[in-house]
C-alpha cells in the first residue's frame, strides 16, 4: 500500500462538514510550507466530531487549504468533494491515534457511510 497523506480534524460539538464549498479548521497545519508554494495541499480528510454522549460522527472528504486565520491561530481549508458520512460510531479513533487507526476509520467511513 502506498504510504497516503491524511488530514485529520476533531471537532468537539462545533459543526460538522455537509457540502462541497464548506470550510473547516484546524490548529494543526497538516501540509509543508513547499507543498502550500507549489499548491499541493490536497488531502484526504478524516473530520471526528466528538459528542457528548460519547460517541463520534465521521465524515472523509477532500479538503485543501485556503487560508490561515490570524485571530484565532487556525487553517482554513475548502472542502472540494461531497463528504461522505457516519454517524453514532463508538470507534476511538482522535488526532493523536496510530496512523493504522485513523486510516480504518476512513475505509469504516468509505464502506459503510453515506
Amino acid at each position: 500500500m502506498v504510504a497516503q497523506k491524511l488530514r485529520v480534524i476533531q471537532s468537539n460539538e462545533m459543526g460538522f462538514p455537509s457540502a462541497v464549498g464548506n470550510q473547516c479548521w484546524s490548529g494543526l497545519k497538516t501540509f509543508t510550507a513547499k507543498e502550500e508554494k507549489s499548491g499541493s495541499t490536497l488531502r484526504k480528510t478524516l473530520f471526528i466530531l466528538k459528542r457528548r454522549d460519547g460517541l463520534r460522527d465521521f465524515a472523509v472528504f477532500d479538503s485543501e487549504y485556503d487560508d490561515y486565520r490570524d485571530e484565532d491561530r487556525k487553517y482554513v481549508f475548502k472542502i472540494l468533494s461531497v463528504p461522505i458520512v457516519l454517524r453514532d460510531q463508538e470507534m476511538m479513533v482522535h488526532l493523536m491515534s496510530r496512523k493504522d487507526i485513523k486510516l480504518a476509520a476512513v475505509e469504516l467511513v468509505e464502506k459503510f457511510g453515506k
